[in-house]
C-alpha cells in the first residue's frame, strides 16, 4: 500500500493508496490508475497473496486431518477438501494475475474464489458439528463466517456498482470486511483445532459402526 503510486477506478488524480477507494487488486497492477509503474508493489502483492493462500490451505488441511479421523465427519471433511482446493487455486490465480494485464482471468478467478469459499466453510461447519471432540464454538465460527460471506457476496452483487463514488466506496469497504472476517475466522478456528490436537482424544465410533465391529 505504501508503494502504490495512486489513482482509483474512478479518479486517476489521487495520490497513494486509499483504503476506501482502492480495491486490494489495485495493488497488484503493474501500472497504477495514474499511469505510473507499480512493478515492486505488484511483486509484493503477488508474494502476499501466495503467503495468504498457503496460510488458508494450511489451516484447512490441518482441520481436515482432524475431522477425517471422525467417521461421522469424514464425508463432509472430504467434500470440504475438494472445494477447498478449488478455492485456494482460485485465490492464487487472483494474486498472480495483475488485473491490468489479465483482467478477464483475474475477475473470473476472484469470483470463483470468494463464491466457493462459503461452500468450504459450510461443509467445515457441518463436519465440525459431527465431531464431538470440537467445542460448539468451533462449528459456530465456521457457520458465522459462512453467513457473513454469503451476505457480503449478495450485497456486492445486488448493491451499488463501483461506477459511482458511493458505489465504489461500498464495494471496496465490503471487500475489506470480507477479508478481515476470513482472517479472524482462521485465527479462531486454528486455535480450536489446536486444542483438539493437543488433547489427543480419540473420536467416538458411531453406534452403527460399533455394532458392526461387535458383530464381527
Amino acid at each position: 500500500m505504501l508503494l502504490y503510486p495512486g489513482g482509483t477506478f474512478r479518479d486517476e488524480s489521487t495520490r497513494g493508496y486509499s483504503f476506501t477507494h482502492n480495491f486490494l487488486s489495485d495493488l497488484g497492477n503493474t501500472v497504477a490508475f495514474n499511469y505510473q509503474r507499480n512493478l515492486a508493489g505488484s511483486v509484493l502483492f503477488g508474494a502476499g497473496a501466495l503467503v495468504g493462500v498457503l496460510s488458508l490451505a494450511a489451516c484447512i488441511v490441518a482441520t481436515l486431518r482432524l475431522l477425517g479421523d471422525a467417521p461421522t465427519a469424514r464425508r463432509f471433511a472430504r467434500l470440504a477438501a475438494g472445494v477447498g482446493v478449488l478455492t485456494c487455486v482460485a485465490f492464487l490465480v487472483v494474486g498472480l494475475t495483475p488485473a491490468d494485464q489479465a483482467w478477464q482471468l483475474h475477475s473470473v478467478a476472484g469470483k470463483l474464489a470468494f463464491r466457493s469459499l462459503p461452500i468450504t466453510t459450510a461443509l467445515l461447519a457441518i463436519a465440525t458439528i459431527r465431531d464431538a471432540r470440537f467445542r460448539k464454538r468451533a462449528a459456530a465460527g465456521w457457520a458465522v463466517l459462512t453467513l457473513v460471506l454469503v451476505g457480503l457476496i449478495a450485497a456486492a452483487i445486488l448493491g451499488p456498482k463501483p461506477d459511482t463514488d458511493s458505489g465504489l466506496v461500498t464495494q471496496v469497504v465490503m471487500q475489506k470486511i470480507m477479508v478481515m472476517a476470513i482472517l479472524i475466522a482462521l485465527w479462531v478456528e486454528s486455535g480450536e483445532a489446536d486444542l483438539v490436537h493437543r488433547s489427543g482424544t480419540t473420536p467416538s465410533i458411531p453406534d452403527e459402526a460399533a455394532a458392526s465391529v461387535t458383530a464381527g
